[in-house]
């Protein structure tokens, strides 16, 4: 099976470099590569997920941990995940020894192989509608998540979360599953979905003080003192930070700027009545409704929602400059959000986008002087 697809096998096969090195003239415990102490499954048995720790890489409880996240992944995608290990490779090629051990346990699903001494993984998918759904960087999201904490001296961490990566890749790519199982697993399957959401994301307070801290490096650097101000989808506060010298009275402003754009899923800023013109008395309006909103409502520039996977699950507020300036300072904590995710992330996790037009912004009045600082 695995041997049909080889002229494909870039799609497939990626290997990695992890682990110390062996000491010089230490010999491998491991016999001929492939030649597990498993015996090779029937041509008719169904492939499960396990995991074949024959070069005693991980110990019982993270195996344990591992085996508890391939059942679910059986439950929610009915694709067999296994992580084999291998003392050494003996001076063969990762992939021969991957494919041949993959057609020995006549495996259909994600296979992951890994040497030890050989320092090397490589991560197979099979057949190849499930190698096509999943993907090139999804692969390489799994062989990544084993290979860092394998990088860092940590077998353990690696399997688990090399294990959660392969059911995160498969989730990406069958949402409705996740949900069917996650719904199946809270006791209640009936009418469920109709009265839940899942599979949300959520800023976190890490992510909040990320796009704090990138806010505060824009001002520094534009010589301004600014009040930020980060929340969460609901307006509720996540982080603050009022940088030395920032007025105190725009402190409120920041908050009112951040729960604004949150609540109301868009940037602030002025924002039109209905007519192709922006009606300056309409914004008048708008910010004394705001006088009596506790809060909530504002046009000043300055407000930014974030936005990942298109759910709003924040917002960042700025204040203590011009409208503009506070913009282009709450643009860079976006910013700086968005960067510090896309680090961590890939195809296969959750895409950030930067809105930063506020409502209508086709209509703003150019002729509008923007307002004092605030």
């Amino acid at each position: 099976m695995f041997a049909s697809i080889r002229p494909s096998l870039l799609a497939l096969v990626v290997p990695a470099l992890f682990l110390s090195p062996v000491a010089e003239g230490q010999e491998a415990s491991f016999g001929t590569p492939g030649a597990s102490r498993r015996p090779a499954r029937p041509p008719e048995a169904d492939s499960t997920s396990e995991v074949i720790d024959d070069a005693g890489m991980f110990s019982r409880e993270a195996t344990r941990k591992a085996k508890d996240t391939l059942a679910r992944i059986d439950r929610a995608y009915k694709v067999a995940v296994t992580v084999e290990t291998v003392d050494s490779l003996r001076g063969q090629e990762l992939e021969e020894v991957a494919i041949r051990r993959a057609e020995q346990l006549n495996h259909k699903g994600i296979f992951i192989l890994i040497a030890r001494q050989d320092k090397k993984a490589e991560a197979l998918a099979s057949p190849k509608s499930l190698r096509d759904e999943l993907g090139r960087p999804r692969l390489h999201a799994i062989r990544d998540a084993f290979t860092a904490e394998f990088r860092r001296g940590d077998p353990d961490e690696g399997l688990v979360k090399g294990v959660q990566a392969a059911f995160n890749a498969l989730a990406s790519v069958r949402p409705d599953a996740a949900r069917e199982v996650a719904v199946s697993e809270g006791g209640s399957s009936v009418g469920a979905s109709a009265l839940v959401l899942r599979g949300q994301v959520r800023l976190t307070s890490a992510g909040a003080r990320k796009a704090i801290a990138g806010a505060e490096a824009k001002a520094t650097e534009l010589k301004l003192k600014s009040n930020i101000t980060v929340v969460d989808d609901g307006g509720l506060l996540l982080a603050f930070t009022r940088m030395d010298g920032a007025r105190p009275a725009s402190i409120s402003t920041s908050q009112t700027k951040a729960v604004s754009a949150a609540t109301f899923r868009v940037p602030t800023g002025p924002v039109s009545s209905g007519n192709k013109e922006n009606d300056p008395f309409f914004n008048l309006a708008l910010e004394a409704a705001a006088s009596v909103s506790e809060g909530k409502i504002t046009s000043l520039l300055g407000g930014l929602p974030i936005v990942v996977d298109g759910q709003v699950i924040g917002a960042i507020g700025v204040a203590g400059s011009s409208g503009e300036q506070d913009l282009e300072v709450a643009k860079a904590g976006v910013a700086a959000f968005v960067a510090g995710l896309t680090e961590s992330t890939d195809e296969a996790k959750p895409k950030p986008v930067i809105v930063d037009k506020p409502a209508s912004t086709s209509d703003r009045p150019k002729e509008v002087a923007e307002p004092a600082p605030q």
